[in-house]
């Protein structure tokens, strides 16, 4: 069984700021980890190679540095990590992404599982998996969790906003796997030092996977014209005092923001 688990470079949102004056983000000083909701994913198809002999296989595209969370899934005890890097690459959309991501699935052949993160912490738009189930044609499970796979099928417990439904598909299929699914992993220190000293990446760039700029740019549909920062949170009031006359000034404060006749 060969599971492939696309994984995400992000700014870790503890050290991103916002500029108010500028409208954006500052990245100056942040830092840059794995996404969060990648964990899962990796966790799940580690669990697989445990249990049932798994060959796993993480995938990520970005910068040359993005190299650092692809050796950090190595460490969990991955058996390959790809990179796939190229300056065509850069400022692409989840459209592109989906396409030049799914070229590189198709180069490396063979497989029975995509395991990804329900959504990223950057933009959150959890629209990876299923657009990446559409290109390569494959049957998804969304929000999954508790999987079992036997007999050529994935069974998995799909999280619905008031419950659960479990569902089956067959294999080859597309899983996001549901934040909280598991505990997740991390690479402990000897297994560091391996996946540096020991351990490759292979790099794949827009010409390994056959693609060209023109390509890239056809596929990358979503134009960032503006950003804006949101409005400053107002400060609260505490109003002290003892319980009669609070309540009362609590009251009038309500009547006057017309929240209370």
């Amino acid at each position: 069984m060969k599971v492939i688990v696309p994984i995400k470079q992000v700014y870790d949102p503890r050290t991103v700021r916002v500029s108010r004056s500028r409208g954006i983000l500052d990245i100056r000083e942040a830092e840059l980890i794995m996404n969060p909701g990648d964990r899962y994913p990796l966790a799940e198809a580690l669990g697989l190679k445990d249990e049932q002999g798994a060959q796993v296989v993480a995938i990520s595209m970005g910068p040359p540095e993005a190299e650092d969370i692809l050796r950090e899934a190595l460490a969990m005890d991955v058996d390959e990590a790809i990179l796939l890097s190229d300056e065509a690459f850069s400022g692409v959309d989840v459209s592109a992404a989906v396409m030049i991501v799914g070229k590189a699935i198709a180069r490396i052949g063979s497989y029975d599982l995509i395991l990804t993160g329900c959504k990223a912490s950057g933009d959150g738009s959890g629209q990876f998996a299923p657009r990446l189930a559409q290109r390569l044609d494959l049957p998804q499970i969304t929000r999954a969790s508790h999987l079992m796979v036997e007999g050529g099928k994935v069974k998995a417990r799909h999280k619905l906003l008031d419950g659960y439904a479990f569902l089956e598909a067959s294999l080859p299929a597309v899983l996001s796997i549901d934040e909280g699914a598991n505990e997740p992993r991390y690479a402990s220190l000897p297994g560091s030092i391996a996946a540096y000293d020991e351990r490759t990446v292979t790099l794949w760039g827009a010409e390994d996977l056959e693609l060209t700029p023109e390509q890239i740019a056809e596929n990358t549909v979503i134009e960032v014209r503006a950003t804006l920062a949101g409005p400053e949170r107002e400060v609260g009031r505490v109003i002290r005092g003892e319980p009669s006359e609070a309540a009362r000034e609590l009251a009038q404060e309500l009547k006057g923001r017309g929240l209370m006749r």
